[in-house]
């Protein structure tokens, strides 16, 4: 499979239409490992940066990487220190004491990932792997409809890996410290609904191949009609804290 969120203008869309909900993460952090801060944290695969932006607040020194030239030209513009690499090669940036992954993981080959991430650990680091979810709308029966007859029909999600249970269970050196999930009631017009399904992998993928934004934006809008989309939509998430035990 191609490499996703590489194509032009995606990180500009991502940056406009994903909702910025990132801030859950301190608390989550907080509930699993008491108040502390870290002195260098990593966030892997930072994408456009809203992910990292939680974390200065957390650490001493704050690192953000990821493979997409077009998700990191966003990210420099919010002043964060950001390097372009693969997630397998953090250990090049040295050792951390936090190391942050949001919506990726499923992305990664999950034995070279954690591999990467023990090597670019600091004894006893911490690492927190969560992803957000589109669940639907909170009540419309015809939008839920729609969005799996027709939008998820029309473009079905690449392949990812198993997005749970991040660390093997029989892996002595990663200790599982919290894990939960949840959910956040979300607001769109029927324009920035639109604006956030072309920033899922669904329409990057098909971008990449046949298609292009603007087009399949009105597509989208033409499809949805006249469907009364007014109230929440459920964005969803799960996370897993877990932390490196070895020397």
């Amino acid at each position: 499979m191609s490499l996703l969120f590489t194509t032009s203008d995606v990180g500009k869309r991502y940056d406009q239409f994903r909702p910025k909900v990132h801030h859950v993460v301190q608390r989550w952090l907080q509930a699993g490992c008491g108040q502390r801060r870290y002195r260098r944290a990593i966030d892997v695969a930072c994408g456009t940066g809203d992910s990292s932006l939680p974390l200065i607040d957390l650490a001493d020194e704050l690192v953000c990487v990821d493979s997409s030239t077009e998700m990191l030209t966003v990210a420099r513009r919010k002043g964060l220190m950001t390097h372009q690499m693969d997630y397998s090669n953090i250990g090049n940036l040295g050792k951390f004491d936090l190391i942050s992954t949001c919506m990726a993981f499923h992305w990664f080959d999950g034995e070279t990932a954690i591999n990467a991430y023990k090597n670019a650990s600091n004894p006893g680091a911490v690492w927190l792997i969560y992803n957000f979810a589109f669940a639907g709308h909170a009540s419309s029966a015809a939008f839920n409809a729609w969005l799996k007859n027709d939008y998820l029909a029309t473009y079905p999600s690449p392949p990812r890996n198993k997005t749970s249970n991040v660390a093997p269970r029989d892996d002595t050196h990663i200790k599982l410290i919290k894990s939960d999930s949840g959910l956040i009631p979300i607001q769109f017009t029927k324009e920035t609904l639109v604006g956030y399904l072309t920033t899922q992998s669904n329409i990057e993928h098909t971008v990449q191949h046949s298609g292009d934004y603007e087009q399949i934006q009105n597509d989208l809008l033409e499809s949805l009609g006249k469907i009364n989309i007014t109230g929440s939509f459920k964005y969803t998430y799960t996370y897993e804290i877990l932390q490196y035990t070895g020397s």
